[in-house]
């Protein structure tokens, strides 16, 4: 279903009235689409906090949501991981319109199984909600990964990757075109820009002038019929060094604070201690077949920033690490699988 282009105090009215059905695999995009002069599209902007990562180094970006009717609290937002993973101290008891069932879920976190069962509720954020139920993980254990974001007041995790997994990513189950496309954007805390605000934009379409784009492979579909896409596995091609140029599987992750670069491929990757490539290592980034290289920075030991681990084990894959959200407003568009790269 695709949301008709109007004015936007009739936009807003709209989406208070839910009268859009969740987006799935009938979307169609809209981005190349022609619309009159005056038209603007369906958006929500959803601020986001930067806060100290607990535990580790790094910055980490932030929501408010809530399920069924509770009262908001704060999430991490990952695109690396897929579902709502609720830690305990979110509410004091059960919200109403908050089901919880007997169905038992289990999710690494930090290296560790963090056991819990699958409920099911309306997530809203800034006012909108999923148009249907959605299903999460309520985790009714807890560990010192969980405690150290808890003690922050921080109470779970907001997966919005597009891949499949045990869980789906709610914002697919946002009403119209919210649910079809997305930008995330944060803002780093430092010296004069600490407390701005990020943004993570449902609706958010990818600007004319992105400087990269690329493509997921296609998965299938998730329960309500929203396309999947596998977003740990988008091509893009890195240069380390002098070392000679690799294209292969790329993964945005939105949760983690370093890049981490694995696979027996970059075993030869020049190293420091504890893998952290060797700093002051140029690293280069661009899509596939690309005439020019669309990121490039010098790598440090700073996280969130410059920060490159080297694990040279297994099959090849770089995973991002959050700084390019940062760096950059990411866009998604799981009617195509796209992910767009483009200055804030």
């Amino acid at each position: 279903m695709k949301i008709p282009l109007v004015a936007a105090s009739i936009l807003c009215v709209a989406i208070a009235g839910t009268q859009f059905g969740a987006a799935s695999a009938a979307d169609l995009d809209t981005d190349n689409s022609s619309s009159a002069a005056v038209a603007v599209p369906v958006t929500v902007n959803v601020p986001i906090r930067t806060i100290d990562t607990p535990g580790t180094s790094g910055q980490s970006g932030i929501v408010e949501i809530r399920v069924g009717k509770s009262a908001p609290f704060a999430v991490m937002l990952d695109t690396g991981s897929v579902g709502l993973r609720v830690f305990p101290g979110a509410w004091e008891r059960k919200p109403g319109s908050v089901a919880l069932g007997s169905k038992k879920i289990a999710t690494a976190l930090a290296g560790r199984e963090v056991k819990g069962i699958v409920g099911r509720a309306t997530v809203t954020l800034n006012g909108v909600a999923t148009a249907l139920p959605v299903p999460f993980q309520y985790v009714n254990t807890t560990n010192p990964y969980i405690q150290q974001w808890t003690g922050r007041k921080i109470f779970g995790i907001l997966g919005i990757g597009t891949g499949s997994g045990d869980l789906t990513n709610p914002l697919m189950a946002m009403p119209g075109n919210l649910g079809v496309r997305w930008s995330v954007h944060f803002e780093r805390n430092i010296s004069d820009r600490i407390g701005r605000l990020g943004s993570l934009v449902l609706g958010g379409q990818a600007p004319p002038e992105t400087i990269m784009v690329f493509q997921s492979p296609f998965v299938g579909k998730n329960i309500n019929g929203a396309l999947l896409w596998n977003d740990h596995a988008s091509n893009g091609c890195w240069r380390f060094g002098v070392k000679p140029e690799w294209c292969g599987n790329t993964w945005f992750d939105s949760g983690f604070t370093k890049m981490r670069v694995k696979g027996r491929v970059f075993a030869r990757l020049p190293q420091g201690a504890n893998g952290l490539l060797r700093q002051g290592t140029r690293v280069e980034f661009a899509a596939p077949g690309s005439a020019y290289v669309g990121h490039r920075f010098v790598s440090g030991d700073q996280a969130s920033r410059n920060y490159v681990r080297v694990l040279p084990k297994g099959a090849g894959v770089v995973n991002t690490g959050n700084s390019f959200y940062f760096d950059y407003t990411v866009t998604y568009n799981v009617a195509l699988g796209k992910i767009y790269l483009s200055k804030s």
